[in-house]
């Protein structure tokens, strides 16, 4: 039996579709199947309902499980190692339950701009489990739906 899971936008911004990040990894579709963000706020919100998996120590990349078995990264910015984790505060750690629309993260959006690419991914990270996935790219408002994945 197949299921349906719907993946929604977590940061308020413009979204872009990956093949456009100026970013090897991501452009490639290396890491997985998703949009990047161009974000517009300072929050990040969980875009499902799961089990945060993992919080990266310099805070700039999440991952959330949903009970499909789908796995979500979020990866605030790009070539974010630099910056050592400063201008972030995040809200959850590994282990945590989640619902849709929690607060995650906060990151000082005019710091780290000044360092970093703010261009963020959000990705499906083990396709192998989507039967068929539709890319919402008009999505515009916090916890519109990006993405809907249709899970084995």
């Amino acid at each position: 039996m197949f299921k349906e899971v719907e993946i929604f936008l977590p940061v308020k911004g413009k979204i872009i579709p990956l093949t456009e990040v100026e970013d090897y990894l991501f452009s490639r579709k290396v890491l997985g199947e998703g949009i990047a963000i161009e974000p517009e706020d300072n929050y990040v919100y969980s875009p499902v309902d799961g089990t945060v998996e993992l919080v990266y120590e310099k805070k700039h990349v999440i991952l959330i499980s949903t009970k499909e078995g789908l796995k979500i990264l979020i990866h605030l910015g790009l070539d974010s190692n630099s910056f050592a984790g400063k201008g972030i505060a995040c809200y959850i750690n590994p282990g945590d339950t989640v619902k849709k629309g929690d607060k995650i993260l906060w990151f000082d959006k005019e710091y780290l701009t000044s360092k970093i690419s703010l261009t963020t991914p959000v990705l499906i990270v083990n396709t192998e489990l989507i039967k068929t996935l539709d890319i919402n790219y008009n999505a515009s408002n916090l916890q519109d739906t990006i993405m809907k994945a249709v899970v084995y």
